[in-house]
């Protein structure tokens, strides 16, 4: 456990201002992903039957078309 405590410690290394907005617009950019996926998993499971129809009868053509031997 010593060898943890005994690590020396790396300089720090100060940013840009350009640096910041850009390490803080990623955050927002992450956010906006996460809400955007959130929301579209929302509408998703409010369909509920008629997705799982939709994608029963999309099984249903891959099968009807694929080649067999």
């Amino acid at each position: 456990m010593s060898h943890l405590v005994d690590r020396p410690q790396l300089p720090t290394v100060q940013l840009t201002a350009a640096e910041r907005e850009w390490i803080r617009r990623q955050g927002i950019t992450a956010r906006v992903l996460a809400d955007e996926q959130r929301r579209t998993r929302e509408r998703l499971s409010a369909m509920g039957p008629e997705v799982t129809r939709v994608r029963d009868q999309f099984r249903r053509d891959r099968r009807r078309f694929d080649r067999t031997g």
